[in-house]
Formats: structure tokens, C-alpha cells, sequence
């Protein structure tokens, strides 16, 4: 199973803000930098722009990723592991939190993942072989 064209632009949009990361070594100015050099500078008066990063979760890099129902955001998220892991040192211990709305969201993740028939954790196993 692939990526459709959207799903590919998702990952690879992703993987441009991890290289900033990587870059500034901040996830604040990462991010700031990011969007004021995709969309410009923020102005709250107009609403152009991105708003700075908000550091909800202190030390935690956290990306979200708005798709649409039916857009595959289960399949992205498996692909994005790859990239995000990939992007830091891999002598540095690393952990994955899945946050999802509901818990049936969770118990079809959990069955979707679990099972090595599934297409999704079979790309899952490539990535990681």
C-alpha cells in the first residue's frame, strides 16, 4: 500500500519541518521559522500568517496534522513514524504517543496495527526492517 498524492505531500511537508528542527535546535524557533518562510510573518489583525508555537508539552515535539474523514490519517501517521524517528539520533531513546478522540478509534488502531495481515502494519514492518 502507497501514499496517494496528498498523503505523500503531508509526509514530505513533515519532513521539511524536522529538518528545521534539526537546524535551529529549537522547536519554537523551528516551528516559527517553518511557517514564516511557507506563509509569511503572522499578523493577528489580519489573520495571515501562523501563530508561534505554543509549547503545550515542555521538551516534547508535538505536529498535528489536520486531514479530513476518510483521508487516510491512520496510514500518514504510520508513515510519519518513520520520518520523525529518523530525524533524531539514534542513540537517544524515543517513544511514540497515538492519541486518538475515542476509544473505538483506539481499539481499531490497536487491531489495525496488531495484525501482520494488514496492510498497515505491513508498511509499518518496512519501514522499520
Amino acid at each position: 500500500m502507497e501514499l496517494k498524492s496528498y498523503q505523500r505531500k503531508v509526509i514530505e511537508n513533515l519532513e521539511e519541518y524536522l529538518g528545521y528542527v534539526q537546524e535551529h535546535k529549537s522547536l519554537a524557533k523551528a516551528f516559527n521559522q517553518y511557517w514564516e518562510d511557507k506563509i509569511g510573518t503572522y499578523n493577528p489583525l489580519d489573520g495571515t500568517g501562523m501563530e508561534g508555537y505554543k509549547n503545550n508539552i515542555p521538551n516534547a515535539a508535538h505536529v498535528c496534522v489536520k486531514v479530513p474523514t476518510a483521508g487516510g490519517k491512520t496510514f500518514i501517521a504510520v508513515n510519519a513514524l518513520h520520518s520523525i524517528l529518523s530525524a533524531y539520533d539514534s542513540a537517544k531513546p524515543k517513544a511514540v504517543i497515538w492519541l486518538v478522540p475515542w476509544s473505538n478509534l483506539l481499539q481499531q488502531t490497536v487491531n489495525t496495527l496488531s495484525n501482520p495481515e494488514h496492510p498497515y502494519r505491513q508498511k509499518l514492518n518496512s519501514l522499520f526492517l
